[in-house]
């Protein structure tokens, strides 16, 4: 379920707050109903992989904006979650541990990736060029984190043994980004496959069923990965209608149809 709150707001509670005004979400049915109409109907469309301009959803352009705006926005609505893992080989390196699936703080869910559909230019992406991955005890952190496109994952594996970790998309026709092998410990191994376009891709081991981890490969600054308190925030987002989508591993993809207005602070709450 998504909810959206209407926030009264002064105008000193930040440096941002202090230029503009702050907008939320419309609650009324009405509202709701407008913003609907302009929802894409092809989830497709709603991928991070398209998630920029143009008819294809992959035109980005870098330029200075006159006006723009800002989303706050919190992820809620999902308790928190551990998983026991319990490995059923290589148990020399392979121990049984607890991960949680969903970090959680102040009601807000962790882990969750953020971004906006339909911005077509704006300012440079600031996500890194280089991250990092490291495979230590059979599990791979961290669990999720961002990456620019044609950026390079450099893959450190503390772990004596055969590992094949596999680099697939999320979702559709989940192709392949390609494969990195280890045989023993102290390797590192760098890809840019992975990063070679932009979306969702999962790293897992197909010889260790249990390791898991999430690249969100983006193709605008638009994209955020949620800490435990759900909070995200984007800023100089050019003035317009955009669709923003949460995915997380656990709960799904959730939807909200946003308006950003130049000089006001949009506030959205959405929650699994």
């Amino acid at each position: 379920m998504l909810l959206a709150g209407l926030v009264a707001c002064g105008e000193s509670r930040s440096s941002n707050e202090a230029n503009g005004r702050i907008a939320d979400v419309p609650t009324t049915p009405q509202a709701a109903a407008a913003y609907a109409t302009a929802l894409p109907r092809d989830r497709a469309v709603l991928s991070l992989a398209r998630s920029a301009g143009g008819a294809d959803g992959m035109q980005y352009t870098v330029s200075a904006q006159a006006s723009s705006g800002f989303i706050v926005g919190k992820i809620g609505g999902g308790a928190p979650r551990d998983t026991s893992i319990a490995p059923t080989h290589d148990l020399s390196v392979c121990r049984p541990f607890t991960e949680s699936l969903v970090p959680s703080r102040d009601g807000g869910v962790g882990n969750s990736v953020v971004w906006l559909v339909g911005v077509a230019t704006g300012p440079r992406d600031d996500a890194p060029r280089r991250v990092r991955v490291l495979l230590d005890g059979c599990r791979l952190d961290p669990r999720v984190q961002r990456v620019a496109v044609g950026g390079t994952v450099m893959i450190t594996s503390r772990d004596a043994m055969m590992t094949r970790l596999q680099f697939i998309d999320v979702g559709g026709a989940a192709a392949s980004r390609g494969t990195v092998r280890f045989n023993d410990a102290g390797q590192v191994e760098p890809t840019s496959d992975a990063a070679k376009a932009p979306g969702l891709v999962q790293i897992r081991d197909d010889l260790h069923p249990w390791v898991r981890a999430y690249l969100a490969v983006t193709p605008h600054p638009f994209v955020a990965v949620t800490a435990a308190d759900g909070q995200f925030r984007f800023d100089n987002i050019p003035p317009g209608r955009y669709t923003l989508v949460v995915w997380h591993e656990r709960f799904g993809t959730k939807q909200q149809r946003v308006r950003v207005d130049a000089h006001i602070e949009t506030r959205v709450d959405l929650k699994f």
